[in-house]
C-alpha cells in the first residue's frame, strides 16, 4: 500500500497544477506564458510519476519472482531432508531421484513419532508460507499448488490418526513435481530400484534421525497411538 503512495500524490499533484493551468488560462486567456509554463510542468509531473511506477512495478515483480525460487528452493531441501530420514537413499539426492523414492513407498512402511513430526513440520511451514509470501509464489505458474500440496501434512495427525505412507508419499511427490518445474530440475521419476541405500525400516529411520551415538531413550509413541488409514 506504501509503494502507491508516493504515484498517487504525484498524479495529484500533477492533476492540481493542469487544473490549475486550465483555471489561470480562463482568466487570463490561453496564449499566456504562465498557463503553458503550468501545463508543461503537470504534464512532465505525470510522465515522471508515470515511469517511477512502472519501473517499480517491474523491480516488485522481479523481487517477487526471485523470492518464490528461494522458498521453492528451501521446500525442496526440506522435502529432501525428510524423504532421506524416512525412506534413505543417497544424502545428495536430485529431483528425479527423490520422486523415484516416493514412488516406491510401500502401504507398510512405518512412520514412527519423529518422522511424524519432521512430516508436521514440513506441513507447518509450507501453510505458513502460504500466508507470508503470497506475491512470492504467485510469481511462478504451479509454485501455489506445491505448497497447497505440502501443507496437507500439516494434517497428517488429523483427528487423531496418522496418515497412510501411500497418502503421504502422493503428496510429497505432486509437491515435488511442481517445485522442480518452477526450479527447471528433472522430473522423470527414476525406477526405485536403481536407488541405492534405500531401508524405511523403523530402526534405519531411527538411525539417521538420532544418529549412531544418540543417548538411549525412548523414542515412539506407546502401542495404543494413532492409528493407520
Amino acid at each position: 500500500m506504501s509503494r502507491l503512495t508516493l504515484p498517487a500524490a504525484g498524479l495529484l499533484v500533477a492533476a492540481l497544477v493542469v487544473w490549475s493551468a486550465y483555471l489561470l488560462g480562463a482568466r487570463a486567456g490561453h496564449d499566456a506564458l504562465s498557463v503553458n509554463l503550468l501545463i508543461n510542468l503537470g504534464t512532465e509531473i505525470m510522465g515522471i510519476v508515470i515511469t517511477v511506477a512502472v519501473v517499480e512495478w517491474f523491480f516488485e515483480r522481479r523481487r517477487n519472482a526471485e523470492r518464490g525460487k528461494q522458498v521453492a528452493w528451501s521446500a525442496l531441501h526440506a522435502v529432501e531432508h525428510v524423504v532421506w530420514v524416512w525412506q534413505g537413499g543417497p544424502r545428495q539426492v536430485e529431483t528425479d531421484q527423490i520422486l523415484g523414492i516416493l514412488r516406491s513407498v510401500s502401504s507398510t512402511d512405518p512412520l514412527p513419532d519423529f518422522t511424524q513430526n519432521l512430516l508436521l513440520g514440513l506441513g507447518a511451514r509450507s501453510k505458513q508460507t502460504l500466508h507470508n509470501d503470497q506475491a512470492a509464489l504467485e510469481a511462478h505458474a504451479g509454485l501455489m499448488t506445491a505448497f497447497e500440496e505440502l501443507a496437507r501434512l500439516n494434517a497428517i495427525r488429523e483427528g487423531g490418526r496418522v496418515l497412510a505412507p501411500r497418502t503421504v508419499a502422493d503428496v510429497l511427490e505432486e509437491g515435488v513435481k511442481r517445485l522442480a518445474r518452477v526450479l527447471g530440475q528433472p522430473e522423470e521419476v527414476m525406477p526405485g530400484r536403481l536407488i541405492r541405500y534405500v531401508d524405511a525400516t523403523e530402526e534405519a529411520q531411527e538411525l539417521r534421525y538420532f544418529g549412531r551415538d544418540a543417548e538411549p531413550g525412548p523414542r515412539r509413541l506407546e502401542r495404543g497411538g494413532p492409528e493407520v488409514f
